[in-house]
């Protein structure tokens, strides 16, 4: 079975816990990251906005990605999850003051899911070139609104881990800030994943264009091309 697919299909599971039978499939697409301003999510870290900021033209995101392809592996960087997220409260102040607690409780399960998803593949918890995978192959899937294959997971991871590993400063960031970014990400690839799989279940045209957006619109401010361009294979992401 593909992993992204496996992994929506634990996703789905999740809103179907906090949602309730019938009304999980709209609670992913009514409370999703399709349904919010993007821009806004991709700020709320300040990490992750240095990323996004560092890859700053085409060129510059393709030289670090062959880069990366082609390294030696890098350990992974591990982020502290002592304690709460922040992360949940902040990007659920983004929605209705009576959806918060139901979004902010939405998020905190899709951690819980992200940390299953690492043990299936043998990840440490807290791997930050790990969430960043899962975010763009969740962001990938949602655009092209297919499952992601299992064989290409981990070659993401590791080309992630040298990307990271590649930025200035980031080692020594606070870590709050760092748990931030793995939060922030995790978030965003395990619900664009779990909305796919949604879009898959019982398909709707808005919902499905709302996702392709937001997933278009993270892989382009991600790598500065179009999203139709991006391809992700054994060696992780390269741009056409």
């Amino acid at each position: 079975m593909r992993m992204m697919n496996r992994l929506a299909m634990v996703v789905s599971g999740a809103l179907l816990a906090l949602s309730g039978g019938a009304q999980a499939q709209s609670f992913g697409a009514d409370y999703g990251y399709v349904g919010a301003p993007m821009s806004n999510f991709l700020s709320s870290s300040y990490l992750t906005q240095q990323v996004v900021n560092d890859l700053a033209t085409p060129e510059v995101a393709r030289q670090k990605l062959e880069a990366a392809a082609q390294a030696d592996p890098s350990p992974p960087h591990i982020v502290s999850l002592r304690g709460s997220s922040r992360m949940t409260v902040r990007l659920a102040e983004h929605y209705p003051a009576s959806q918060r607690a139901e979004v902010r409780a939405l998020f905190e399960q899709l951690l819980r899911r992200h940390a299953s998803l690492e043990d299936q593949f043998g990840i440490p918890h807290g791997d930050l070139g790990a969430a960043m995978a899962t975010m763009i192959a969740g962001s990938w899937m949602g655009f092209h609104n297919t499952s992601f294959p299992d064989r290409n997971f981990m070659p993401l991871v590791e080309q992630m881990r040298a990307v990271l590993a590649s930025q200035p400063g980031l080692m020594e960031s606070p870590e709050a800030d760092q748990r931030d970014m793995y939060d922030q990400m995790a978030i965003i690839g395990m619900m664009l994943a779990g909305t796919q799989m949604g879009s898959e279940q019982r398909p709707d045209a808005a919902t499905t264009k709302k996702m392709c957006d937001a997933a278009k619109g993270y892989l382009q401010e991600l790598f500065k091309v179009p999203a139709d361009r991006i391809t992700i294979a054994k060696n992780g992401v390269a741009m056409r």
